[in-house]
C-alpha cells in the first residue's frame, strides 16, 4: 500500500511550487528531494520540516561533512534505508577521500586516520544521545565536557545535540511514510 504522493513542482499549489523554489536555490539542486516531495500536500508541514532542515543540516557552524557523517550514522545503526543513503552519498560527495568501507567502518565504532579526533568523538555522542538518550542523562556522563575539550563551543555543542532530534525525527518520518530513495547507493564496498 502506498503511503505517501510525491508532489512534484508541475502539481503543487502556487505556496508549495514558492517553497520548492526556496529549496531549490538553496540546495543548489534541480530537484527537491523525495521526503520533502512527500510533503507537498501540505505547505504547512512543508515549510516546517524545510526550515528545519535548512536551520539543522546547512546552517550553521559545524562542518556539513560532520554532521553528514553523524545522521549517516544514526541513519544505519538505526535501519533507515533512505537517510543511510542520502547522509552517506552526501558525505561522500564532501570528502572524496573516504570510502563507503570507511562510512561503515565509523558506523560500527571503528577510528579513523582520515577525521579529526574531535570528529569521531561528536559522532559518537550526537549517534549516542539520538539512539540511547536517557544514558547521556546519566550524572556520571558529560557529554558536554568531553564536547567542549574536543573544542567545539556552546553554541556548536547544542548544535551538535539538534543533529540527534534531527535524525530521530526524520528517520522516524521517513520510515512510517516509506519514502524511496532517488538514485542508486550505497555504492559497491570496496
Amino acid at each position: 500500500m502506498k503511503r505517501q504522493t510525491l508532489v512534484e513542482h508541475k502539481d503543487a499549489s502556487r505556496e508549495v511550487r514558492a517553497i520548492y523554489d526556496e529549496i531549490r536555490e538553496i540546495m543548489g539542486s534541480p530537484t527537491v528531494p523525495n521526503f520533502l516531495k512527500a510533503l507537498g500536500n501540505n505547505e504547512n508541514v512543508l515549510r516546517a520540516i524545510w526550515s528545519m532542515t535548512k536551520h539543522t543540516m546547512i546552517e550553521g557552524e559545524i562542518p556539513s561533512l560532520l554532521k553528514q557523517l553523524i545522521l549517516f550514522k544514526i541513519s544505519i545503526n538505526a535501519g533507515n534505508g533512505y537517510c543511510t543513503a542520502l547522509h552517506g552519498h552526501a558525505a561522500l560527495n564532501l570528502d572524496p577521500t573516504l570510502s563507503y568501507d570507511d562510512l561503515i567502518n565509523l558506523s560500527d565504532g571503528k577510528t579513523s586516520t582520515k577525521l579529526p579526533a574531535s570528529f569521531q568523538v561528536a559522532i559518537k555522542i550526537v549517534t549516542q544521545a539520538a539512539l540511547q538518550p536517557k544514558s547521556v542523562a546519566d550524572e556520571n556522563f558529560d557529554f558536554e565536557d568531553q564536547l567542549r575539550d574536543e573544542g567545539f563551543s556552546e553554541r556548536e555543542i547544542d548544535e551538535l545535540m539538534a543533529q540527534a532530534y534531527f535524525a530521530v525525527m526524520m528517520n522516524t518520518f521517513i520510515d512510517s511514510f516509506d519514502i524511496p530513495w532517488e538514485s542508486p547507493f550505497p555504492p559497491e564496498a570496496g
